[in-house]
């Protein structure tokens, strides 16, 4: 009687479901490890910029600069007189989550909402933002211009629509209109002005109060 090799038929067997089980596992796992490479190749980039620009003196101008790329961050702020005098300060690139959470905070607050608006309230001093951040391969930036937050913050009016296809058009002395003030702008500028750590605050505070005071 002829006896079926069982150990060899084992190993066919064995064979046969490995090369099955890789054509049908290999290519997903494959796609898979594609995608985390790919992640762990993605940029993470943050910057963020506020210039406030001064029509009389003493301060010509001040400028605050954020950045965060791969998890190492920086910031800076300058002011220049009218006079030429200018102060620098400034904190050395490391490994820190302070310009991360600055953005978490300004993105909460709405800056990507902004809009750039025309000269209202004090127009003597002039904002531009700008932000910008790249992630997951993708980026987007944005510039911002107008001038007293304060005021677009509280007092900036209403809008008014006339539908002019009704045949009877809203009486104009009844119109309620729509309110413009966003309290956002002051937000997003008070967030620069509170940035960094009590020292970097307190370099600030100092180096304004130099331009204002008395020879």
């Amino acid at each position: 009687m002829r006896r079926f090799p069982t150990a060899a038929a084992i190993f066919v067997f064995s064979l046969v479901m490995i090369v099955i089980g890789g054509y049908l596992y290999i290519p997903g796992e494959y796609a898979r490890l594609m995608r985390v490479t790919k992640l762990t190749k993605a940029r993470s980039e943050i910057y963020t910029h506020l210039l406030i620009r001064y029509d009389k003196p003493p301060i010509y101008e001040e400028e605050y600069r954020m950045q965060d790329v791969e998890g190492i961050s920086t910031f800076e702020y300058r002011i220049r007189g009218y006079n030429g005098k200018q102060i620098t300060i400034s904190a050395p690139p490391a490994a820190m989550y302070d310009v991360s959470f600055f953005y978490g905070r300004i993105d909460q607050d709405g800056i990507w909402q902004l809009m750039n608006q025309p000269p209202r309230g004090d127009t003597s001093v002039h904002y531009t933002l700008y932000v910008k951040q790249v992630v997951d391969f993708k980026q987007g930036d944005r510039t911002i211009t107008f001038t007293d937050p304060k005021f677009w913050a509280t007092t900036a009016g209403r809008q008014y629509t006339i539908d002019l296809s009704k045949q009877q058009p809203a009486d104009l002395l009844k119109l309620q209109g729509t309110a413009l003030a966003d309290p956002h702008y002051q937000m997003v500028v008070d967030d620069f002005r509170n940035f960094g750590p009590a020292s970097f605050r307190a370099k600030i505070a100092a180096a304004r109060a130099s331009y204002f005071a008395k020879k």
